[in-house]
């Protein structure tokens, strides 16, 4: 039985992502053509990360107490309605307003999806089960991008978001009729508290408090250039569309490949974990100080598997690190307070980036993403400092 939710789940959330994924190099380029200045875009992309943080450690919370399925369900819905909502989209206001409201439907599909697997994880194999699981994530995220690059070339702006629809109704069926709905794993005293009351404790332990910052600012600068990188391709090497998408991909699927390896080597070497976060952290942060240095595609795919390796090194740990909590503070909980963490990095990054693209240029944007990156891994490795059993 587990062995199956495992696999439906992996098989759903990675349709779920792929169809995320399909938008990624193009969503840019249509604010563009409604005239989006940088700060506006900025605030696109911000605007889903915004709700991911707002809503993520209540719904995962939520999840913990009532369950998980009929949250997933849910949000693939809103996936489906969202899709054409991009398509009859005409100003970067409405834009803004539909990724806010994808960004709570994401929060009811993967972090609680998450926490399904995690529910189902035994003790000891955090890293072989969670990261295995996460290739679905990237996996998705890395076929995406190149998949609604060559839509777009070969049809129009609009092909992506329909294909969008398509594949959250393949995940939504998946989900409806294969996965049954989750056993609730958290203690009697955690479901007696008020849902905030109880995030609390999360917020407090100081291994996820490290957590938080390391993946807060990598989703700041990991955004930013998200965010920035197909106006740079098009402007400085005039990349087109597919180009674009096929480096997009080659960052994520070089991530997704190693990912689980790392998840492997995490369970062996549990003593690391901290080490192999920090490590891997820093590095992956260089590459963004020197991206806009470079015009041609050779070099950008050198950086992001530089990027995208790296990252998989410091992730497989962090994430075996949340499972380990979420065991003490709920599944949900903790995975809720890991999105949040993330997706307010995600909403300062293209904010960020914007302020600086639009006064100094997209190079010095870059620069800037790749030093705040450096500096939340260094201050992650303070939080480590405290003694704490992980």
């Amino acid at each position: 039985m587990k062995k199956r939710i495992f696999l439906i789940l992996f098989i759903a959330t990675l349709i779920t992502m792929l169809s995320l994924g399909i938008i990624t190099p193009i969503l840019p380029l249509y604010a563009k053509s409604m005239k989006a200045t940088g700060i506006e875009l900025g605030i696109i992309f911000s605007g889903f990360a915004l709700s991911r943080g707002i809503f993520a450690p209540i719904i995962g919370q939520y999840s913990d107490q009532y369950g998980r399925k009929m949250l997933i369900i849910t949000g693939l819905i809103l996936f489906i309605i969202l899709s054409i909502c991009y398509v009859l989209a005409r100003s970067p206001l409405a834009l803004t307003i539909i990724r806010f409201a994808e960004g709570f439907s994401t929060v009811l599909v993967t972090p609680v999806a998450q926490s399904y697997i995690g529910d189902i994880t035994p003790v000891g194999k955090e890293g072989n089960y969670m990261n295995l699981f996460f290739m679905s994530f990237f996996g998705g995220q890395a076929l995406g991008p190149y998949l609604g690059g060559y839509l777009t070339d070969q049809f129009n702006i609009e092909a992506p978001f329909y294909a969008m629809a398509v594949l959250s109704f393949i995940a939504l069926i998946f989900i409806i009729f294969l996965v049954p709905e989750s056993q609730v794993i958290a203690n009697k005293r955690q479901q007696k508290k008020p849902i905030f009351k109880s995030l609390v404790p999360v917020f407090k332990d100081k291994p996820m408090q490290a957590i938080m910052v390391y993946f807060g600012s990598r989703g700041l600068y990991r955004w930013g250039f998200n965010t920035f990188f197909p106006i740079l391709a098009v402007k400085a090497a005039g990349l087109s569309v597919t180009n674009i998408g096929i480096i997009l991909s080659v960052y994520m699927l070089s991530g997704s490949i190693i990912q689980y390896p790392f998840g492997l080597l995490v369970d062996k070497y549990p003593k690391h974990k901290v080490n192999l976060i920090l490590f891997g952290g820093l590095v992956a942060a260089v590459p963004m100080c020197i991206f806009g240095q470079f015009r041609t595609m050779t070099m950008y795919i050198i950086l992001t598997l530089i990027m995208g390796v790296f990252s998989s090194i410091s992730r497989a740990s962090g994430i075996a690190i949340r499972t380990e909590r979420g065991r003490i503070y709920g599944m949900g909980a903790a995975t809720g307070a890991f999105t949040a963490s993330l997706s307010f990095g995600q909403v300062i990054g293209p904010i960020v980036f914007g302020i600086f693209a639009d006064a100094f240029g997209i190079p010095t944007a870059f620069l800037v993403g790749g030093i705040i990156g450096i500096f939340g891994t260094a201050a992650a490795a303070i939080f480590f400092k405290t003694k704490t059993n992980i």
